[in-house]
């Protein structure tokens, strides 16, 4: 069988799913938020990412979560979505590869408490899928007039 992989995860501004599975992705590769002051809200944050999964795995129910925290702290926020099985399209898929499926986690209206350095963790039925993608919250220069 093969293992579960990740393809491809990018933070974003926003992001949409397409009806060919692709996905449209904008305001992509930030990973720096400058802020006035702290506590800070962000309107909007995605997390958009690709699973290759192989015909076995597209058979069963799955779980993805993206968590975000402050470097070796408490969880901020979650994103959360969950994946039911695919039967009839997991035949679709030769048994020499894997299929992709594309996903967009959203962050709604985050309040990050602090400055410093946040990471998202990406994870496919509860494991890591790869080591966090690191966010920093910065103070923002000071403009005079």
């Amino acid at each position: 069988m093969w293992p579960v992989e990740l393809d491809f995860v990018v933070i974003a501004d926003g992001a949409q799913h397409r009806p060919d599975g692709k996905l449209d992705v904008y305001g992509a590769g930030f990973d720096t938020i400058l802020a006035t002051s702290v506590p800070a809200q962000h309107p909007r944050i995605v997390v958009a990412l690709r699973v290759l999964i192989s015909r076995e795995e597209a058979r069963g129910a799955h779980t993805a979560d993206v968590i975000l925290r402050p470097l070796g702290g408490d969880e901020v926020a979650r994103a959360h979505a969950e994946l039911g099985p695919v039967p009839e399209g997991a035949d679709t898929i030769p048994e020499d590869r894997l299929a992709g499926i594309g996903l967009v986690l959203a962050f709604n209206n985050v309040v990050f408490p602090k400055y410093g350095v946040y990471e998202f963790a990406v994870q496919w039925n509860g494991e890591d899928l790869r080591n966090p993608i690191r966010l920093f919250v910065a103070e923002a220069p000071v403009q005079e007039s």
